[in-house]
């Protein structure tokens, strides 16, 4: 029976890792986990929940070996800042975009070594691109409405940053410093 089993979900693995969730596999999925967002899960991750869905296990079995695939690459937003302070600094936490929390919490959830998992999180931020917080965006538009400040580079926010804090320039001063910042 459990030859069976393995045969049919790896059959099923191979037979749809070309095309999305099929209205069958849909339903049966939905039975057990009514919130699946088919656009985020993979391919592997349908067949296997199809075919945890159409094994002989326990209704309740099936809902959380289900939930355990959905989640593991879709975490619950609810949770993501919670756990993500364990791994990320809170200015930088403050930053992130909600597809780069999304990213790092897949990681953390495939991850077995938390300590090597926080450390190769850290690496991959150290490089990336700082955004402007909120309230450093706002103090820009309040001097310079017409700021396009969807992509920067590194030393355009450090200069911005300087500009900003300088509490030394008037207004004038700084919206024309900021204007060719961003020029």
């Amino acid at each position: 029976m459990k030859r069976f089993l393995t045969i049919t979900a790896l059959s099923t693995v191979i037979a749809t890792s070309a095309f999305a969730a099929s209205e069958a596999e849909m339903t049966a999925i939905s039975t057990y986990y009514p919130d699946a967002n088919y656009e985020t899960l993979t391919d592997q991750q349908v067949a296997e929940m199809f075919a945890i869905a159409n094994s002989g296990k326990d209704d309740s079995e099936k809902t959380t070996q289900i939930r355990t695939i959905a989640e593991a690459d879709n975490p619950n937003p609810a949770t993501t800042e919670v756990d993500l302070a364990k791994y990320v600094p809170e200015w930088r936490l403050i930053e992130m975009s909600a597809p780069e929390k999304e990213r790092v919490m897949a990681l953390i959830h495939r991850s077995e070594d938390p300590e090597a998992t926080r450390v190769q999180i850290l690496e991959s931020l150290h490089s990336a691109t700082p955004n402007l917080t909120e309230g450093e965006a706002q103090k820009v538009k309040d001097v310079v409405p017409s700021a396009d400040l969807t992509v920067l580079t590194t030393e355009q926010i450090q200069d911005i940053r300087a500009v900003i804090y300088n509490g030394d320039e008037n207004d004038a001063n700084k919206k024309s410093r900021i204007e060719q910042i961003l020029s």
